[in-house]
């Protein structure tokens, strides 16, 4: 997203960035850091940023917003763009067609209703709506007022909702702007219902007056605000005078304990202030939805907006849920929103904007996250370890993983990651999932060759020098900026890893990589039985599981329901014929009308017992032979080679790694050491 804001407001980041660039990093052993003073949860929410008033050149210059809801039930929000200073003859205003940070085109057009235009004085003038997100007016170089409703029922966090208790607004779901003059600065002014309270990241020039009202320096930076208005909870908390407030609305409510989530969202933003050097921001704010399903997470330049299931806290997977989000999101203020690929602003709202890097600031994010929960002491080293397992034996079981370019992928997000077909199971990946682990293992490639040479290299190393490159001199990046910052760190040139990997389709190999740093991989087939724990005597040998033993039979075919959801090529359900749709109604001539009857009929068949199946197809009546194979799939387990057998050099690289080193870090974790300069 384009940028609007001069070096001078980086300078603070900048520094530190730079003086993280320039600090020794020499393999001895770092120095203890001082303990952390207590960082107290505050309730309410944060003091607003404020900003002086316009003057009156820029307020001439300025597109003026009105946002009403004078029935919230009937779900419209009512809107009024004033033009004080036009130009033009006829000026043309549009509505984007999507929202950056979500690469499919929404078309939030369609929601707008009932669109007029006058003069500043009442008369009316003429619109002629050229496409489906686009109008001209026709206003002789005068002055002009555009009057239009939003319908807003869509809970997510790219859109708007409004009800009788509250409403969460999506910017460029909502504001329209004049085109060709998008620096033009906004002002915003929200009448609320009797009771409710607004809250934004942009910056209020009148923090008292009980009307909400906000600017914006360009309608980008508009865009890039999300609205929250009702009657949130809040807590805050401030880092070296940074604010960062969370809001959590639950008009139903949720067994969520604010407290808890405030204080674990304090410790992900102490460790990332810790990685990166220092906060790129005032103040911060996370805004939480907890509604009837879960929703994700967008990230903006200065907030959040994130959704949560308002009951999925009974148990303690609803807060490591919600801490992985948080970190996602909180590192993005780094990848995509300061560091970001060139493509990726100044944006043009009506249409398509394509990126190869979608697994750099997606995959690699997800990577990055991972390693700060266990740096903020949320997450266990060995639970680390096991999700990793589980990410890699998932994504080796992906027919679709090598069979095309991550940097394509990411390319052709908006047709194909965004408008799924039948194919892509056997044909695509998502970039969020291999870009994940390819982050790992250029992590770890990092960590290895410049350990080798005395030195220290990580991925958060990378990222540390991108934004003092680019991040914080507002300049976009593309893959030879990653190249070139990864093989700083390496000390040795690495665009081999990117060749093969993000612009080739060569396997990844993360096993070898996680043995070199001191973490056994076992690899089992998925009817062998996990292996006993070497620092335990071996158990007496037991005969096999039956169940586990009907694992050894694979057909290639994936169900959804009694239907062919999947046929991997070359699988034995491929060389019989069956194909997607297909409705299967029996196995060797017995009925079966479920998934899990049709799974356990297969599984009666040893791997080369032939099988009959009958099903449907376009309303015929089938069957199809079909000979099970010996399942090919692997199971991985990652667990920790004891200590006490490492070598000190692989030890100190493991340790590294994990956030193990340090005790004296802000919540008991290691923070990864600046990089060689």
């Amino acid at each position: 997203m384009h940028r609007v804001a001069h070096v001078s407001r980086w300078l603070p980041a900048l520094l530190a960035v730079g003086l993280l660039l320039r600090a020794d990093a020499r393999a001895e052993p770092p120095q203890r850091a001082p303990v952390a003073i207590p960082i107290p949860i505050q309730p309410g929410p944060a003091p607003p940023l404020t900003t002086e008033p316009l003057g009156a050149r820029e307020r001439r210059r300025a597109v003026r917003f009105t946002v009403a809801l004078p029935e919230p039930a009937s779900q419209y929000v009512e809107v009024t763009m004033t033009v004080t200073r036009a130009t033009r003859r006829a000026t043309s205003i549009a509505m984007p067609a999507w929202i950056p940070g979500s690469y499919k085109i929404r078309d939030f057009a369609r929601h707008v209703d009932g669109l007029r235009a006058e003069t500043l004085d009442g008369r009316p003038l003429a619109v002629h709506k050229r496409d489906k997100q686009t109008w001209t007016i026709t206003n002789r170089r005068r002055g002009f007022r555009v009057v239009y409703r939003v319908f807003a029922d869509e809970l997510s966090v790219r859109t708007n909702f409004v009800d009788a208790q509250h409403a969460l607004l999506s910017s460029p779901a909502l504001f329209l702007y004049l085109v060709g003059q998008e620096a033009r600065p906004a002002e915003i002014e929200l009448r609320l219902p009797p009771g409710w309270r607004a809250y934004a990241p942009l910056p209020t020039p009148t923090p008292d007056d009980p009307t909400p009202r906000y600017l914006a320096a360009s309608y980008d930076e508009l865009v890039d605000a999300p609205f929250m208005l009702g009657r949130p909870d809040a807590r805050h908390f401030s880092i070296a005078g940074r604010r960062v407030e969370l809001l959590l609305s639950a008009v139903a409510g949720a067994n969520l304990e604010l407290d808890r989530a405030a204080a674990e969202a304090r410790d992900i933003v102490v460790t990332f202030s810790r990685l990166m050097g220092g906060l790129p921001f005032a103040r911060y704010t996370m805004f939480l939805e907890a509604g009837p399903h879960g929703g994700g997470g967008l990230e903006h330049e200065r907030s959040a907006m994130m959704m949560v299931q308002r009951d999925g806290f009974s148990s303690e997977g609803g807060y490591a849920r919600l801490a992985h989000l948080v970190a996602h999101e909180f590192f993005h203020l780094w990848n995509v929103k300061r560091i970001h690929d060139r493509a990726l602003g100044p944006f043009d709202y009506t249409r398509e904007v394509h990126s190869r890097l979608l697994w750099f600031h997606e995959g690699f994010t997800e990577t990055v996250e991972n390693q700060a929960l266990v740096r903020a002491g949320l997450t266990e080293p060995q639970d680390f370890l096991s999700a990793l397992a589980g990410a890699w034996t998932s994504y080796r079981r992906k027919p679709g993983r090598d069979h095309e370019p991550i940097s394509l992928v990411s390319h052709d997000a908006w047709t194909r990651l965004y408008q799924s077909s039948a194919r892509d199971a056997n044909t695509l990946v998502s970039y969020y999932e291999k870009g994940h682990l390819i982050g790992v293992a250029l992590d770890l490639e990092l960590r290895l060759r410049a350990g080798a040479r005395g030195r220290r290299g990580s991925l958060v190393g990378v990222f540390r020098r991108l934004m003092a490159s680019h991040g914080a001199r507002d300049r976009g990046i593309d893959l030879d900026d990653i190249i070139a910052a990864a093989s700083a760190e390496a000390g040795e040139d690495m665009r081999w890893f990117f060749r093969r990997h993000v612009e080739g389709t060569t396997p990844l190999q993360l096993p070898p990589l996680l043995e070199a740093i001191g973490v056994r991989v076992i690899n089992r087939a998925p009817w062998e039985p996990p292996p006993p724990d070497p620092q335990l005597p071996a158990p007496p040998p037991e005969p096999p599981s039956p169940d586990l033993e009907r694992l050894r039979t694979w057909t290639g075919m994936q169900l959804s329901g009694t239907r062919v959801h999947n046929v991997e090529p070359r699988s034995p359900a491929a060389i019989a014929g069956l194909m997607i749709g297909d409705e299967l109604i029996a196995i060797d001539r017995r009925r079966v009308d479920s998934q899990a009857a049709i799974e356990a009929r297969v599984a009666d068949h040893r791997p080369g017992e032939r099988l009959v199946i009958s099903l449907f197809r376009d309303g015929q009546l089938l069957e199809r032979a079909v000979v099970p194979a010996l399942n090919p799939h692997r199971e991985f387990s990652f667990e920790l080679i004891d200590a006490a057998t490492l070598d000190p050099k692989v030890l100190r690289l493991r340790d590294a790694w994990l956030g193990t080193c340090d005790p004296a870090g802000p919540v008991n974790r290691c923070v990864l050491r600046p990089p060689a300069p």
